[in-house]
């Protein structure tokens, strides 16, 4: 589907936005060839088949020409506590699968009202392992995964877990789940761990931008040249191969940066060729609309055609001091579940406003985005209580019914906060809002500024006192100053008062006293001022703050300003020299490495490990650390993110990026800008495995952990994660939380580099 087509056919992202499912990695393993299985239940025997939970199982022929196991429960769940479970047990006497490295099985849901089933399928409650698994219902859906790495020479039993995630309105409760059978299969499996990519060709599944550096890239060549072949025209160009050594190993290169022509391309070496992308100016473009295709299908509180009606109308946030509430539907979920929180929201809107301000001549570009930008707005506003508190973290857990019923206690459990990063980034937002929608709807402008001024001094006074949230804990240094210099210049742009300009300038200091300008390899940022914490993140990533707060400042301030102005570019910079010295070692993917660790130096309340005790949290980390590239004095550079728990690093990758993106655009830096233009070709397809991750997007992408929803086009997810100790990309067969999570955090960093990038 072209472009025009794509915009046309959903009305702007307004419906939705489709794909061709044979480009998914789903088709393609689901016609694998079997080189042998076993058949580890059959379906119509059900001997060694318990049921753990609520329900009830046994044959029925209802959905199959033969008797087959049924699963019957209900998912009236409201207000019960605990979560009640349906899970089926599959005793297997310690198989050894060994042989085998695929499961597959059938299932199919019966039900009324409901558009998606979230299933677990597991082997011996191996969670790293697990197949999370969204089905639609009132089908047959066979499911396969590859599990490789699994041990597999001792299975004592294997479950089918579907969750029971309350019934929305328009459905009913009871359902029935058939499961036909489960196997184990061998075939070829997927490479899914490493930097290798032996025949595999890696490019950028969207295409290329005229006049920038343009490049594929490979392990094994049988000739020393290829062909650039224009589909439009059916020009060949033919090409040399260059031979390159890395940190990383041998690569081979396939350049065709001196084409430009604008056109639909493919490139063939030897027997292999790629698939069709675009050399253009609006190469990314089609990713945008699909992205807003999703953010639309995450929206909270209204009728979301093929996801849920409106929910959550019920839910309220409370305020700590009395009781007083504000109700807190609308915006965007969060993420696969159905939370919502202030710091994504925020930023969401924020990258929709800025990439509006890149795009403004593309007239139905630009009012789509602040359409959707408005679904933001207009939560942060709902959300606040006129005082500095507001509604940080709202836990909807299921879908719920629609009613005020005093009997549930759940409905009231959102306890509203403050604190000062939030704050700021609320006013942030709402003051691009107030500039853009100025000309549009003044009435609406002048109350987005209202609050954007009453929030940052909230924040401010926050700040100053030292005011934060209990969820979050105590912010960041540098990241929360970032975010005052950040909201600022978005007030001075609504208001043009002096006073924000002195205010960011009284807590210059407090940035650039964060960064490393000592050491070989410096202009990295520390949390803090006393450089006890290096600046790093494990899955959200706020990496851009300070960058974006310098950068913010620097281009407000007139020539007055030199000393100021010196200040900042020199640290702007220290941090472009360091991005470009430490990217050697990820080349040729150059990808952005995560940063430079030091064991003395990890903050450990700030990595998810969700009460592991800390000496096995530090050996782990030390582990990972020093798997790394030394720099010496403890210092290593990692290209992948340490962590624990939460293992996903796409919107880490992508809030270094956007710090990039920046300087690159305020110093007019080439080099940069390539590197820029790198990270989001690593996203959609010029990395290991050959994928693009955003589902619907370019080729082979994987289906994504949505638990509460359908499959969305357009959707990330969390990203990449790493397996064990090892500094590599992994990207297993198998679906599961946090990694191959759809996440409005990671789409608003992606629109947010592209604010620069386009």
């Amino acid at each position: 589907m072209d472009l025009n087509e794509l915009k046309l056919k959903s009305n702007g992202a307004r419906k939705d936005v489709y794909y061709d499912y044979n480009d998914s990695a789903e088709f393609r393993w689901l016609n694998k060839p079997v080189q042998d299985s076993l058949n580890i239940f059959n379906g119509y025997n059900i001997d060694n088949v318990t049921l753990v939970g609520v329900g009830n199982i046994y044959l029925s022929a209802k959905q199959s020409q033969s008797m087959i196991l049924c699963l019957e429960t209900n998912t009236d769940i409201e207000n019960v506590t605990p979560r009640p479970r349906s899970i089926l047990n599959f005793k297997l006497n310690h198989l050894d699968l060994s042989k085998y490295n695929r499961i597959a099985t059938e299932v199919y849901f019966e039900s009324v009202g409901f558009e998606n089933f979230y299933v677990h399928f597991t082997f011996n409650d191996d969670e790293l392992n697990t197949n999370a698994y969204s089905i639609e219902p009132n089908k047959w859906v066979k499911v396969v995964w590859e599990c490789p790495h699994m041990l597999r020479s001792d299975i004592e039993k294997f479950t089918i877990f579907p969750f029971l995630m309350g019934c929305p309105d328009e459905a009913l409760p009871n359902i029935k789940m058939y499961v036909k059978y489960v196997k184990a299969e061998m075939v070829d499996a997927d490479y899914d761990l490493g930097w290798k990519l032996d025949k595999r060709i890696a490019y950028s599944h969207l295409g290329y931008l005229p006049q920038f550096k343009k490049e594929a890239i490979t392990n094994y060549i049988e000739d020393d040249y290829f062909y650039l072949v224009n589909l439009e025209t059916g020009k060949k160009t033919k090409l040399q191969i260059k031979e390159k050594e890395y940190y990383l190993g041998k690569y081979y290169i396939l350049d065709f940066s001196s084409v430009n022509e604008i056109g639909t391309y493919k490139i063939e070496i030897d027997s292999r060729e790629t698939n069709e992308f675009r050399i253009d100016y609006t190469c990314f473009d089609s990713s945008i609309w699909k992205s807003l295709n999703f953010l639309r299908q995450l929206r909270c509180g209204e009728y979301v055609k093929g996801v849920h009606s409106a929910c959550h109308l019920n839910c309220k946030t409370v305020h700590p001091e009395n009781k007083s509430m504000v109700p807190n539907f609308g915006g965007w979920h969060d993420a696969g579940d159905v939370s919502q929180f202030l710091i994504p929201t925020a930023e969401i809107a924020s990258s929709l406003l800025d990439l509006a301000k890149t795009v403004k001549n593309d007239v139905f570009l630009y009012e789509r985005l602040l359409e959707e930008s408005k679904v933001g707005l207009d939560w942060l506003l709902r959300t606040r209580f006129k005082d500095g508190y507001r509604a940080m973290a709202v836990l909807y857990r299921i879908h719920r019914h629609n009613l005020v019923d005093q009997t549930n206690n759940q409905i009231y459990e959102n306890l509203a906060e403050r604190g000062s990063f939030e704050n700021f980034l609320a006013s942030g937002a709402l003051a691009k809002g107030a500039l853009h929608f100025s000309n549009i709807d003044k009435n609406y402008s002048e109350f987005l500024k209202r609050c954007a001024i009453e929030d940052f001094d909230f924040a401010l006074d926050q700040y100053k006192n030292n005011i934060y949230t209990v969820r979050w804990g105590k912010p960041i240094e540098c990241v929360v100053v970032g975010s005052m210099l950040t909201a600022a210049r978005s007030l001075y742009d609504i208001t043009n008062n002096q006073k924000y300009i002195d205010i960011s300038l009284e807590y210059l200091d407090n940035i650039i006293n964060c960064q490393e300008i000592e050491k070989e390899v410096k202009g990295y940022f520390y949390e803090d001022l006393e450089h006890q914490y290096i600046l790093s993140y494990e899955h959200r990533g706020h990496e851009q703050s300070p960058i974006q707060g310098l950068v913010d400042l620097y281009s407000i301030l007139d020539d007055s300003y030199t000393t100021q102005k010196r200040k900042i570019k020199k640290s702007l910079e220290l941090y472009r020299d360091y991005i470009i010295k430490t990217s050697v070692y990820s080349a040729p993917y150059d990808v952005i490495p995560a940063g430079v660790y030091n064991i003395n130096k990890v903050n450990l309340a700030h990595f998810t490990h969700f009460g592991v005790e800390d000496s096995k949290v530090i050996a782990s980390f030390e582990k990972q650390i020093t798997k790394g590239v030394d720099l010496g004095d403890g210092d290593y550079l990692r290209i992948m993110p340490v962590a624990y728990s939460r293992r996903g690093f796409h919107a880490t990758l992508l809030s270094k990026t956007k710090a990039v993106s920046m300087i690159a655009k305020l110093l007019n830096d080439n080099k940069l800008k390539n590197l820029v233009k790198n990270q989001i070709e690593w996203i959609i397809g010029k990395n290991p495995f050959s994928t693009s991750t955003m589902y619907g997007e370019g080729y082979n992408f994987h289906p994504l952990y949505v638990a509460f929803s359908r499959q969305f086009v357009g959707a990330l997810p969390v990203g990449f994660k790493t397996l064990s100790d090892i500094d590599a990309p992994y990207w297993p067969g198998n679906d599961n939380a946090v990694f191959k999570e759809v996440w409005g955090h990671t789409t608003a960093k992606y629109l947010w580099v592209l604010a620069d990038v386009l």
